[in-house]
Order: C-alpha cells, then structure tokens, then sequence
C-alpha cells in the first residue's frame, strides 16, 4: 500500500508517495503537461512494455504525444477509476457512522421488497438485500442473457442501485439513443454481483459483469440527469432522459476516444513457434486456412475488412445478416474459409471469391461456394471495447454474442494442444494456435501471448523481383527474389524456383506485369543480382522451406501460393 506520511513511525510498512517534491529539481508532472526545456517533451503515459524500447523522454513531443493519444488512446483515461479518499484527511472529531431509520431518501431491506419478492435466495446465488447507508457513488453495468439478452445499468443512489434494462446495451457514441426501462432498485450488493441465475429463478440466466466503477452526477434536469461513468473498462458522459413513467432513453454525451467500430484496426499477430508451450496457461486452437477478417457490426451494418484494411464486405454477402449476432454494436476477429466435401478449407476457393467483382459474379461464386467465418475473439461489444478483458472472458461473450445456424461459427478453444496438434497433422491442416488464458488483445503486435504452431515452416515473404527464364519457362521467370518484411525494412530471405505448376507460373507472371520495375529494394549483395529485374514490393507469397541458415535464409524454398489478401501498400 502507499502512504502520503512523511514520518517514517507512521508508514507502517507502506511506501511513501511522495507530493512534497517542489524544489526547482524536484517536481511532479502531471499527465501530458510540457516540460519547459528545449523540444517542450511531453509528460506521456506509457505502458511497461514500452519502456523496454523507450530511447528518451524527449521522443514524446507535442507531436508524436497528441498522435499517439489519437492513434492508440489514452493509457491514463482509465486512471481515475483506481482514485481512492487521502487516508491523512482529518475526520470530524467524534464523527462515527450511525445507522439511520427509514427515510425517503434512505432504503432498508423493508424498502426493497419487490426485488426480494423476485426472488428465492436458498437457490439464487444473487445477494440477499441488507441496511445501506447510500453517499456512495457506485455503478456496475451487466450483461444479462435471461429470456432474452439485455445490459442493466445501475447507479448508486439513496441507499440502493437504481436500475434500467437497456434491450441494445450502450450507446457507442453520441447521437445514438437507447432505450432504458426503469426496474425495481437492487441492493448495493449486487454491484459486485457476477454469475449464473438458476433456470427457473426471477431473471435465470448468465449475467456478467460488464464494468464497475464510479460515477458522478453531472447536471441534473427536470425530465433527467446527465452523468459520468468512470471505471477501468468504461470511461464516457451519458443523459438519461425521461420520457414516460418507467421509460428512459439513454445517449452518450462524449466521443470516446477510439472508434473501435469506425475506425480501421490491425488484427493481432502471433509468434511462430516450432513446439507447444509447456504451460497449462495456453489454450489451443485450429489455424484456420483462409482469409483473415475484422468484422463489425454497427447499428445493424455488417462491414468486413482483411489484412491492410482491405474492404471485403461485398465479396461475401452470406456474411452481411446482422441477425447472426446477439448484439447492436460489436468488433470480432475471425478466419473466413471455403471447405470442401470433408470440412476442410480450401485456400484457392475462398481467394477466388475474395476476387470476384460484379454483383452477379459475386452472386455465382457465393451459390458454388459458399463461405463459413470463423470466430475466435471478440474487441468490442455493445458499447465498450473489450480488448483488455482476458482472452477467456473475451471468448464467453463471444460465445454469447453469436446465433448458431448461421454463416458465422465459433472457433473451438481446447486444452489439449498435443491431441489438437496430433489430429491437425493427420488431417493435413495448416497447424494450430495456443493463446494464454489471461492475455490481452494488442491490435497489430506480436507477442508470446499467441502462438502459432504450423505442421510444415512456412513464410510470408514479399516478391522483390525475379531472374530470367530458360528453356520451357523462358516466356514466364526462372526463380522469384524474396524479401521479409522486418520493423527495419525489407531483409532478403532467397530465392524460390520450384513448386510451379502452369496455372501458377501464369497467374504470378501476370501479377509481375502489373508492378513497376525499379532498383534493387534491398540493401543485401545478391548473386545474380545484375541480371535479375527488381519490381516494386508489394506481391505477397507463401514460401515452404526446410531450415533457415544463421544469416536468416531459408533453405530450400518452394513457392506454395500467392497471398493476395496480404498485399501490401506502397
């Protein structure tokens, strides 16, 4: 715990924080002032993780420090969710808590007999209604799949929780109204209330906690109030207005400060891996051979979009229902595969639909081959974004969030990676992913938090150029100059001349037509480097090879497929 003592008889094991630094070299600064030096730096909060590759504090100008907040948000928005009351403020002489009779604006166990009512507490595991002084300042937001699925919001006030049923959860930004129905009070118990409701009791069903905080009145009107919600998992000013007896309607007042359904996200990545993790903290699932895709849905709108934000949301109308889905607003990350008479994927179907254009062609190739979408994580839900829930939260409401029987299916987690690894192999599928039970989603990094095992060692590699052809391939390429794309730049890996066949040698000469020609895109001496062709890197392959050497060349690469959904932009 901290203390703010200076003496150090009355610490009493804590560390001091220390606010009395006020000395011309000795300051406090708060969250994004300017530091009066040369370059004005910024005071910018920062994950841990990113201390590790911090070169200077001066990096973080007036700059790059209001781009970072745009671009990423804001690590500190959260911050005064965790406040706490100063233990040195000095209490009235002789004040004590007192318990108070019955009053207007005071609620007893008396006073909340239609909740109780409702109820049978030797079966419900919901908690029992007990004295409540009020003056606190509490709310909690729950995701409740009863009969059907709804959020309650409830605010602390009088002694107990007001509470609304919100049918569509929360507004994701202003000028989106959401109903709320006004229900019977719930006591200040219930803010911490997370669990399953038997089947049969009042309400039964799964209800989560969606987030917990404080808030605060902010106006208060005739027909209702205007208020801020302040927690680690939700930040936003919302008014409640009254429009009939127990209805309400709800709309948020701020912008949040990342549009999560508007805004073009990078999925996460994984690490390869060439062995499980020995760990029971992982997870384990198929890895899906298909197109990757970011799919949201708001107010109702299905958009899809592939890797580099790619927009593929009219290539796959069997994806568009919003029907699919338990929810209003909602960010998932999936797999979309086209499968064969056995159930599995098949690459070059699901590439070819991504290509179609037309209305009626994309019509045609949906009739003859149909996709499914894969998901297996879920960033944002009715309101909020979910990204900083553990991944196994984040995969009960995705659970939740999807109807069976439609073109969208779960992508099943197990424990068993050695079994899941073992049938994958047999099967011949790509490999399988392990993900930590307790780890967060970082749009567009990479880290141990998701692993990617494959059954064969493959690489992305981009297409740099290409030697000339003899003999029967003299119209077409002899071997194709590959590059991998590092934080650095462009580092080369080799170059891959088997595993074409005709189609492939026609489609990947026809793909090198369309690109510019241009200077070497590397800095690496190459063999031949004088009578190859240099083009423009923006082609994406998949390359299969045994080993890589120490330098990081792969031995004996064969080209497998192009990756057009990996294009990449100039």
């Amino acid at each position: 715990g901290l203390t703010l003592h200076i003496a150090k008889e009355l610490r009493h094991g804590k560390m001091l924080l220390d606010i009395y630094r006020n000395r011309t070299s000795q300051t406090i600064v708060a969250a994004y002032s300017l530091r009066g030096i040369n370059g004005a730096p910024v005071s910018t909060p920062l994950h841990w993780e990113e201390l590790k590759i911090l070169g200077s504090p001066a990096e973080f100008d007036m700059q790059r420090a209001l781009k970072r907040v745009l671009e990423e948000g804001d690590p500190w928005e959260a911050m005064e969710a965790y406040a706490t009351p100063l233990h040195t403020l000095q209490k009235p002489a002789g004040a004590r808590a007192k318990k108070l009779d019955p009053a207007r604006t005071r609620k007893t166990p008396a006073q909340l007999k239609s909740y109780s009512r409702k109820r049978s507490f030797k079966k419900t595991p919901e908690p029992e209604a007990v004295e409540g002084v009020g003056g606190g300042h509490a709310f909690v937001v729950h995701r409740h799949h009863a009969t059907r699925l709804h959020y309650d919001l409830r605010l602390e006030r009088d002694g107990v929780l007001k509470s609304w049923a919100l049918p569509k959860g929360l507004p994701p930004r202003p000028g989106i109204l959401r109903l709320a129905v006004s229900v019977e009070d719930h006591p200040l118990e219930y803010v911490n209330f997370d669990g399953a409701i038997p089947k049969g009791e009042y309400g039964g069903g799964m209800m989560w906690k969606f987030a917990q905080g404080r808030y605060q009145i902010t106006k208060e009107k005739e027909d209702g109030f205007y208020f801020r919600l302040q927690s680690r998992e939700l930040n936003g000013e919302y008014r409640m207005h009254r429009t009939k007896e127990k209805e309400w309607l709800l709309e948020r007042v701020d912008n949040p400060q990342t549009d999560w359904l508007r805004k073009p996200l990078d999925p996460m990545l994984a690490r390869a891996a060439t062995v499980l993790p020995d760990s029971d903290d992982y997870l384990f699932e198929v890895k899906w051979d298909g197109i990757r895709a970011l799919v949201s849905l708001d107010e109702g709108e299905v958009r899809i979009h592939g890797r580099n934000h790619l927009d593929i949301t009219v290539q796959f109308p069997e994806l568009l229902p919003a029907q699919s889905f338990r929810a209003t607003s909602a960010v998932f990350d999936g797999e979309i595969v086209c499968l064969d008479a056995k159930g599995k994927p098949v690459f070059g179907d699901v590439i070819h639909r991504m290509q179609q254009k037309g209305e009626a062609r994309i019509a045609r190739a949906s009739a003859g081959c149909p996709a499914v979408c894969y998901l297996f994580d879920c960033l944002y839900l009715d309101g909020r974004a979910v990204a900083n829930e553990p991944f196994t939260r984040r995969r009960e409401w995705l659970a939740d969030a999807v109807r069976k029987g439609t073109a969208y299916r779960i992508s099943e987690a197990m424990e068993d990676g050695k079994g899941l690894l073992a049938a994958v192999r047999e099967m011949g599928l790509e490999g399988i992913m392990a993900k930590q039970r307790a780890s967060e989603y970082t749009p567009g990094k990479r880290n141990d938090s998701w692993l990617k095992i494959k059954t064969r060692l493959t690489m992305d590699c981009v297409i740099i150029g290409y030697t000339p052809g003899k003999g029967d391939r003299e119209s077409y390429f002899g071997a194709l100059h590959l590059a991998e794309a590092t934080p650095r730049g462009l580092k080369y890996v080799g170059k891959a001349g088997s595993g074409f066949d005709e189609r492939a040698l026609n489609n990947v000469s026809e793909e090198l037509r369309r690109l510019k020609t241009t200077r070497k895109p590397v800095k690496d001496k190459i063999d031949g480097e004088t009578l190859s062709t240099w083009v423009e890197p923006k082609l994406i392959c998949e390359v299969q090879y045994m080993t890589l050497t120490p330098d990081g060349t792969m031995r004996e690469p064969v080209f497998l497929r192009l990756r057009p959904d990996l294009y990449m932009e100039a």
